[in-house]
């Protein structure tokens, strides 16, 4: 079915904007607000960061369609929060904190890794996504990949020595079967999430820049008797992932 229509000059019903305002929030009231945004995918990361960095409240609640929760800035130039589970709840945050001037996302989650240069711990700056979600299909006409800014992702795998790698993301947990994960990998990717792509993409229509730092949490078998599927990726790990995030994103923001 086709969901993107090259023709359909009508607005949305609701926007970023029409609904901050239904909350009765004053995007002015917010303003300066910082450009630059840390949108963690994965638990526990603006807990880490307000236990060990600091960090003041901004937001008790951002305002997004889908359960707001609250906004952190270290300073004038960085703000972050949780950005949710999934395309949809990843997208809404997304317009929501463009409608409120942000210009600049880099999201920090995890990703299942069946590539075979790929391990548990690994961090990866994804160069292209394989769309495997239903959002981005409500924005541009039968993609297939989506792309980070390039100039944002270069800069965060030189900043953190992560490795380029192609991506794939999907609505479905349950269905990551063996058959579609020897399929991705024919296609070059190297592990699979749920919000990347759709991050990507909605960023390119709004004409803000985005990029992802990306931890390996788990390396699936390949084959049905190579094993069963565990979880692998320990506190340390994630704590040096936050780590490596927040030391880019402060760079990132400096020279902007």
């Amino acid at each position: 079915m086709k969901w993107f229509f090259e023709d359909d000059k009508t607005q949305p019903i609701l926007t970023a904007d029409a609904h901050i305002a239904s909350m009765h929030i004053e995007k002015k009231a917010l303003r300066p607000f910082p450009e630059t945004a840390m949108l963690f995918y994965m638990h526990s990361g603006e807990e880490y960061l307000i236990e060990n960095h600091g960090g003041r409240l901004l937001m008790e609640k951002l305002p997004r369609f889908l359960r707001g929760g609250p906004v952190y800035a270290l300073d004038e130039r960085i703000c972050f929060m949780d950005g949710g589970r999934g395309a949809p709840q990843a997208v809404d945050t997304v317009e929501t904190l463009a409608a409120l001037g942000v210009k600049r996302i880099i999201t920090v989650g995890m990703f299942g890794a069946f590539g075979e240069s790929v391990e548990t711990g690994d961090v990866i700056v994804p160069s292209r996504v394989l769309i495997e979600e239903g959002t981005s299909h409500h924005y541009l006409p039968e993609p297939e990949y989506a792309f980070p800014d390039e100039a944002l992702a270069g800069k965060l795998a030189k900043l953190t020595g992560a490795m380029r790698a192609e991506l794939v993301s999907t609505d479905s947990i349950y269905r990551q079967t063996y058959f579609k994960e020897r399929l991705w990998r024919e296609k070059g990717a190297v592990g699979v999430d749920m919000e990347t792509s759709a991050i990507f993409t909605v960023s390119k229509c709004l004409g803000i820049s985005a990029a992802a730092l990306l931890i390996a949490s788990d390396k699936h078998p390949t084959e049905e008797n190579a094993g069963k599927w565990e979880w692998r990726m320990t506190k340390q790990m994630r704590y040096d992932h936050f780590e490596s995030a927040l030391a880019a994103a402060r760079a990132v923001a400096q020279e902007n």
